[in-house]
């Protein structure tokens, strides 16, 4: 299967770097806006599809994750958190329609909320970090520090594996592959901030690196969990390799809001961007 990750790599890359890249000068920054847009529809509706058959849940639901990524991306600091809030008014109240299983409907209402805030609410804050003063090169920064953080985990689990890491939940991680991939995400991201953003100290890359590393680490075995729910190995089979895009992006998902803080605590010092 390695090899068919790395094929994948290659080609969704150089557009995801572009994407970004590009977008830095546009209206709304409408290219990375609309890529990250897609994923948060696709990762929703993989979301959802692994817990529900029905196609109104599928589509309201993905709906109102979309809306809520639109509305955290989009609308003044001031307004997003409200307008997100309300699409989880909204996702209950989707919830409520249908028979008389109480617990089914908490349940389901329970998943419509964590579509809207954490796929497309945390989704919304990479155009948010992108719109920074040289917020393209955190975006960047912490998309290579949680794929150096998966890759090192990938191989020291590979080696030095012994010890497992959650066993109930992900069989195949340990310890040691947590732990290589952590200093992978640190190395990554000192590296990273060295060419890139000269201006901030090795001791704010390395402990950056450190946090998207743990967070991004969470995410994955938090789609682990939601998969071992619903009794399915992979969220999808779009992606060659890797699965499905939620199966992809679970870590980079996660990261997003240390992410956006890092580079936001780097503006305000003014000497760092």
């Amino acid at each position: 299967m390695l090899w068919k990750r790395v094929v994948t790599a290659v080609v969704l890359l150089p557009i995801l770097i572009a994407s970004i890249m590009v977008s830095k000068d546009q209206p709304f920054a409408w290219p990375f806006m609309l890529l990250c847009a897609a994923v948060t529809a696709m990762c929703s509706l993989e979301m959802l599809r692994m817990f529900f058959g029905e196609m109104r849940d599928l589509m309201g639901g993905t709906a109102l994750a979309a809306f809520a990524f639109f509305s955290g991306a989009l609308l003044p600091a001031a307004f997003s958190f409200p307008a997100i809030m309300l699409f989880v008014v909204l996702a209950v109240f989707h919830s409520m329609p249908g028979g008389d299983d109480v617990n089914g409907k908490t349940r389901k209402a329970a998943l419509l909320v964590l579509c809207v805030v954490y796929i497309g609410g945390f989704f919304s804050l990479y155009p948010r970090t992108l719109s920074l003063p040289r917020g393209e090169y955190w975006v960047l920064l912490g998309i290579a520090t949680v794929a150096a953080g998966d890759t090192f985990a990938y191989f020291a689990g590979r080696v030095f594996g012994r010890r497992k890491l959650a066993p109930s939940i992900s069989p195949n991680k340990t310890v040691e592959g947590a732990l290589g991939g952590l200093a992978g995400s640190v190395a990554a991201c000192v590296v990273c901030a060295y060419y890139f953003l000269p201006g901030v100290p090795a001791w704010y890359a390395a402990l950056s690196g450190g946090a998207i590393g743990i967070c991004g680490q969470g995410g994955d075995l938090f789609e682990s969990l939601l998969k071992r729910s619903s009794g399915v190995k992979d969220s999808g089979a779009l992606l060659p390799g890797h699965g499905g895009v939620f199966d992809r992006t679970d870590a980079i998902l996660a990261a997003s809001p240390s992410i956006h803080l890092l580079a936001a605590v780097a503006t305000l010092t003014g000497k760092w961007t």
